[in-house]
C-alpha cells in the first residue's frame, strides 16, 4: 500500500530493508520540488508504526493516523515564513524525541526543504544525527543537495528520485482521479515529471486557472513598454517577498514559456509544454531571434540564481524585465 508512484527503485529498497530490519536512522530524499518526496517520506513513516502485516497496510489506526497528519510520533518540520528552519524548530524537536514514542513504534521527523536549515539549526541538528536516540528516525527532504550542509548529507542515507515519464502521470491521472486523457496530457506536459504537482492540479482547477494568469501576466511583461514592465516588477517583488517558494516556481514557469517559444522558432510545437499558446507564440516567435530567446532564458536563469543568494528583489527583477526582449 505504498502511495508513492513512480520511484519504484527507492520504494524496493525501502522495502527490503523494513523486511530486514536494516533501516537507516536517517535517510535524505532528494529531487525536483513536488515530486513526491513527502508522499515517500509519509509512507515511510507509516510502514515504521504500521501494525498490518505488509507495511505500510494504509488501513490500521497508525497508517491512517499517519496519512490524515494526526500521528503525535510524526512531525513535519518546515521553514518559519519561507525563509529558515530556526535552531529553535530543531531545539523542540530534540526536546520530543528524546521521548519514548507517544502511541506508535518509532518517531519519525521529516524536515521540508531542508536546504532552508539555517546554519544555526544545521549545527544542531548534526548532534541527533550524530547521536540519534532509539526509536527515531529522520527525514531529509531537498530540492537541492547542494545547499545541504555535507556535514548534514554526509550522516543520511540518500534516496534520489528522479522525475516521472510523463506516461506514468497520464496513467495515474486517469486511473487514480478520473481526469479525461487530453487533460490528463495536458497537466503532464506542465508537470515536467512532478507527480506531486499533477496531482495537485487535478483536483484543483484553480492551479491550472492561477497558472494561467501568470502565463498571461508574463506576456504581458513581453509585450509591454518600460512602464509597465517596472509595475509588473514592483507586483511580482512584493509577491516573492511574502512567498519565496511560489516566487521560484514563477520563475520556473518563466523559462518553460521562453523554452516553449524557442520550439515554436525551431518549428517543432509538438515538444511545448504549455501547447494552450501555441498562437501566442507563434506571433510572438516571429518577431524574436533565436539568440534574443536564449539570453532572455540565461536572464532569467541568472535572476533566480541571485534571488537565491537573498539579492533586492525588486531591483533584480526591474533589471531582469529591462533585459527580456521585446517582440517587434
Amino acid at each position: 500500500m505504498w502511495n508513492t508512484i513512480g520511484h519504484d527503485s527507492a520504494v524496493g529498497l525501502l522495502r527490503r530493508s523494513l523486511d530486514e530490519g536494516r533501516l537507516a536512522h536517517a535517510y535524505m530524499i532528494t529531487g525536483p520540488r513536488h515530486l513526491g518526496k513527502m508522499t515517500l517520506a509519509l509512507d515511510l513513516a507509516m510502514a515504521v508504526n504500521c501494525t498490518g502485516q505488509e507495511r505500510p497496510c494504509g488501513e490500521c489506526t497508525q497508517c491512517e493516523r499517519v496519512f490524515r497528519g494526526l500521528h503525535t510520533d510524526v512531525k513535519v518540520v518546515g521553514a518559519d515564513q519561507g525563509v529558515k528552519i530556526a535552531i529553535d524548530q530543531v531545539r523542540e524537536m530534540q526536546r520530543e524525541i528524546i521521548l519514548a514514542p507517544f502511541e506508535g513504534a518509532s518517531r519519525v521527523v521529516i524536515f521540508d526543504e531542508s536546504e532552508r536549515l539555517s546554519e544555526e539549526a544545521a549545527n544542531g541538528l548534526l548532534k541527533t544525527l550524530e547521536e540519534p536516540p532509539d526509536r527515531v528516525m529522520t527525514l531529509l527532504l531537498a530540492s537541492d543537495t547542494g545547499a545541504v550542509a555535507p556535514t548534514l548529507s554526509s550522516r543520511c542515507q540518500l534516496l534520489e528520485l528522479k522525475r516521472v515519464s510523463g506516461a506514468t502521470i497520464v496513467d495515474a491521472l486517469i486511473r487514480n482521479h478520473g481526469v479525461e486523457a487530453p487533460l490528463a496530457d495536458q497537466i503532464a506536459r506542465i508537470a515536467r515529471g512532478r507527480l506531486g504537482w499533477a496531482f495537485r492540479a487535478a483536483s484543483d482547477p484553480k492551479i491550472l486557472e492561477n497558472l494561467s494568469s501568470k502565463l498571461e501576466e508574463l506576456e504581458e511583461i513581453v509585450a509591454g513598454e518600460i512602464e509597465e514592465r517596472f509595475a509588473h516588477a514592483a507586483g511580482i517583488a512584493s509577491a516573492f517577498y511574502k512567498d519565496r517558494a511560489a516566487g521560484r516556481g514563477d520563475l520556473d514557469m518563466w523559462v518553460d514559456w521562453w523554452r516553449d517559444l524557442m520550439l515554436v522558432k525551431a518549428g517543432t510545437p509538438e515538444f511545448m509544454i504549455h501547447v494552450s499558446r501555441l498562437e501566442i507564440m507563434r506571433a510572438a516567435a516571429a518577431k524574436l531571434t533565436t539568440d534574443q530567446i536564449a539570453l532572455a532564458i540565461a536572464a532569467i536563469r541568472e535572476t533566480a540564481s541571485l534571488l537565491e543568494r537573498n539579492v533586492n528583489s525588486r531591483l533584480a527583477l526591474e533589471q531582469l524585465f529591462l533585459s527580456l526582449p521585446r517582440p517587434r
